[in-house]
């Protein structure tokens, strides 16, 4: 589907083994939290794993922001006219800037919301 010149993304839906293979890597989760503290467990591939995923997501806003500037540099220097190009790079690496930073909102107010939790 598109709105105007756009293409509008829809993610696609997930399949039921996704949402079997999830489960199971939260119940292994939780299981190395109550009985290992010492032993390599299945927490810790899912820990590195989750750090890659957030290094990845901000490489990507910092390589949005890095596109906008070039291409806004672009046409202040009168290098390019290609004012459009250089709109949507600083829209796209704004949208993308403020879903990151919900996306830390939200991190941070699980994790409060956990240390309140009483042992």
């Amino acid at each position: 589907m598109q709105i105007g010149s756009l293409p509008v993304f829809h993610p696609p839906p997930l399949r039921l083994d996704q949402l079997t293979r999830i489960g199971k890597q939260d119940e292994g989760q939780s299981g190395a939290l109550v009985g290992q503290t010492g032993a390599a467990g299945p927490g810790q591939a899912a820990q590195s794993s989750f750090s890659s995923l957030l290094e990845t997501a901000v490489s990507e806003v910092d390589g949005k922001m890095r596109n906008a500037a070039a291409e806004q540099a672009k046409v202040l220097t009168g290098e390019t006219n290609n004012l459009h190009q250089a709109m949507i790079a600083m829209q796209e690496a704004s949208t993308a800037f403020s879903l990151m930073v919900e996306v830390r909102n939200k991190l941070v107010e699980s994790y409060q919301e956990i240390m309140r939790m009483q042992v």
